[in-house]
């Protein structure tokens, strides 16, 4: 079978692989699509010595189980899954708290296991025991790829308390930037603010009913979501850009007793913040991080697309598996949101 793999830095081959077997305790799955996540580019361009060469990568999928594995319980061949891809060790006293995005054993698809870039995937019976393996419904187009992204997004929001009525803002429009924006319109936020430098992402963005779309190549983004917001500032503010004057904007934009959700991570060693310690202090400000989700908010993540909640516009370009650089170029200029491959 066709598997793309990484095998360092700028050096992702389309590989002849055999093809997989269900495990004892496992599922193999026929992958209809494989959506190129953020890590995938950053791992192209600046390597990642998680990942040991040659590795299948790719983790956003969905698909149709085509073997069960013995031992198997719950499962069938033909039904649709997608998954939780960080699998957690499932016993540890975080992962027995139910956070098991938190464990300190994570074992993601990708890196620890072959991913879905490729004809088939084997979920190994970790990924069905710890509950990871979640049923797609039929009716689900392939936006069911994005349930993993959508549920990143979700953990970060029910850490930052989104709730009705709220006003959010959102720093960067990329693909998770976008997501955030549906995800908290479905969460009753009532005003929605994106910043964005970027030409073509703006054009992007206006196409997802987003309330304010401030354009920072043009205007401070700190006044300008003061003035929209009558000079009191979001409820929440979540940070998708991956820049550290992102993240001390951000404190500015939020009101007294905001919560400021720091959603994208910082390079290492670029990763230090300059911040006013009196604006936290007299304006009552809370800072979250958020990083990967759980087999739950997964299940939500399914459940907001059958529920409609999320735009088809996120996926912007659908792409066979041999165009995987293109698809990462497209993310590097800023010219897509979600880029989906088709192994077939």
């Amino acid at each position: 079978m066709k598997a793309l793999r990484f095998y360092g830095q700028e050096d992702i081959r389309l590989d002849e692989v055999a093809r997989p077997q269900a495990e004892s305790g496992g599922l193999l799955v026929k992958v209809e699509v494989c959506a190129i996540c953020g890590t995938d580019l950053k791992a192209y361009f600046k390597g990642n010595p998680r990942i040991k060469p040659p590795q299948t990568i790719g983790h956003e999928f969905v698909g149709k189980i085509v073997e069960v594995g013995k031992d198997v319980n719950g499962y069938n061949v033909g039904e649709r899954v997608t998954m939780a891809t960080s699998i957690s060790c499932g016993h540890c006293a975080t992962c027995r708290a139910g956070y098991t995005n938190r464990c300190e054993g994570l074992k993601p698809i990708s890196y620890d296991y072959p991913g879905a870039f490729a004809e088939y995937i084997a979920i190994p019976p970790a990924g069905v025991s710890g509950g990871n393996t979640i049923k797609v419904p039929d009716t689900l187009s392939d936006m069911a790829a994005l349930a993993e992204p959508i549920s990143c997004a979700i953990n970060a929001q029910i850490l930052a308390g989104v709730k009705m009525g709220d006003t959010v803002v959102v720093v960067g429009c990329g693909p998770l930037g976008a997501i955030h924006t549906q995800v908290a319109r479905a969460n009753g936020a009532t005003k929605i603010i994106v910043t964005q430098s970027s030409a073509e992402r703006l054009k992007l963005a206006a196409k997802l009913g987003i309330d304010e779309i401030i354009d920072t190549s043009k205007t401070d983004p700190v006044e300008e979501v003061m003035r929209l917001t009558g000079g009191i500032g979001a409820d929440v503010v979540i940070v998708t850009a991956s820049a550290a004057a992102a993240q001390e904007q951000a404190i500015r934009m939020a009101r007294k007793g905001g919560m400021i959700n720091l959603f994208a991570s910082l390079p290492s060693g670029c990763s230090e913040l300059k911040i006013d310690s009196r604006l936290l202090h007299y304006r009552e400000l809370f800072i979250s991080g958020a990083s990967d989700s759980t087999p739950y908010h997964v299940e939500l993540a399914v459940k907001l697309l059958e529920s409609g909640f999320i735009s088809d516009k996120i996926i912007t370009h659908r792409l066979p598996i041999d165009k995987f650089i293109d698809g990462l170029m497209l993310m590097k200029e800023s010219k897509s949101l979600k880029v989906v491959l088709k192994p077939e």
